[in-house]
């Protein structure tokens, strides 16, 4: 193993291990932890709910004579890890901005910034190193609770996971650690970037609250089809052909609305991930695969902005002042 390569791996423990000791960063992954073992523990009970009463209707048609029985209900179990995605996009985010933040401010307030350096470590070994080391940690929590829903379903619910179920929700908590990673990486850049701690995070905060709340909520309120509950256009029994035809007189509308959630990670989040959990109707059909191609465009919105991001922070901290950092 090279040095450069001992280097960022040596890093990235270090990183884990000081998250580890982080009040602040346990403190949300507890409250995160919890609300997801809540929201799927219920969701599985729904499920089992669904399931135990199809099977008494059938045992007592059974029981008096009867051969035709109702057709089983449609059951989507994937639907119990859809509150994962408010929770991600809440909590999870804000645990990649205080990854971010972190990992640039604890070097800088114990002055090891430069010593690091100086022990024949790169600038940009440092910066994989803490990259690496922090991804590491939210990879470990996406495939945690992909393991917990995927053995909470079959054991509380009662309903087997197909394959293609088990795949679907193994994507959905991939996009979650990329939207996790787009926060984490911006926070770590504005770590950088600005000379004051609490300048970086107030500015991190504020481009949260503008990006995963305001931002979806000024496309959901513009969104004609969100102003009677169940959708105006099936209150008004409007096939899809129809839905487009009346959208594309307001051509000009659409696009500016559409625009301001283009700008959201949260919602290229949303729009993938609840098409792989059955929760946006129209997908229930497509095998997983099929659905990572049709969602292909939020999933770039996802990763090519991280992309972008590490690439920008590595070449800024290269070019960083010895006196700023």
């Amino acid at each position: 193993m090279n040095a450069t390569a001992f280097s960022v791996k040596t890093l990235a423990g270090k990183e884990i291990r000081d998250a580890s000791r982080s009040r602040l960063f346990m403190i949300i992954l507890v409250m995160l932890v919890a609300l997801v073992i809540v929201s799927v523990v219920l969701g599985a009970f729904q499920v089992r709910v669904n399931v135990d009463s199809y099977n008494q209707s059938v045992a007592l048609l059974q029981s008096i004579g009867k051969k035709n029985f109702p057709a089983a209900p449609s059951m989507n179990p994937l639907s119990a890890s859809k509150s994962f995605t408010n929770y991600i996009g809440m909590l999870g985010a804000l645990l990649g901005i205080v990854l971010g933040n972190a990992t640039i401010r604890r070097e800088r307030e114990a002055g090891t910034m430069r010593l690091i350096l100086t022990r024949q470590t790169s600038r940009s070994a440092l910066v994989n190193g803490k990259t690496l080391g922090n991804l590491t940690l939210l990879l470990a929590i996406s495939v945690l609770f992909y393991i917990f829903s995927a053995v909470a379903v079959p054991t509380i619910g009662h309903w087997s996971l197909t394959p293609d179920e088990n795949l679907r929700l193994g994507f959905f908590c991939l996009i979650g650690f990329l939207y996790m990673t787009f926060f984490y990486l911006l926070s770590m850049m504005l770590a950088i970037v600005c000379e004051s701690y609490e300048k970086a995070l107030l500015l991190m905060v504020t481009i949260w609250l503008i990006l995963a709340f305001i931002l979806p909520q000024i496309g959901d309120t513009m969104d004609m089809d969100n102003q009677i509950s169940g959708g105006f256009f099936a209150a008004m029994g409007m096939t899809r052909d129809q839905e487009k035809q009346v959208l594309s007189q307001f051509g000009f509308y659409e696009w500016l609305r559409n625009a301001f959630e283009e700008l959201s990670p949260l919602k290229h989040f949303e729009r993938a991930g609840f098409a792989l959990l059955n929760v946006k109707p129209g997908f229930e059909s497509n095998t997983a695969w099929e659905l990572m191609g049709i969602k292909w465009w939020d999933i770039a919105c996802l990763v090519v902005p991280n992309a972008i991001l590490w690439f920008s922070a590595t070449m800024i901290f290269k070019r960083r002042e010895d006196r700023y950092l």
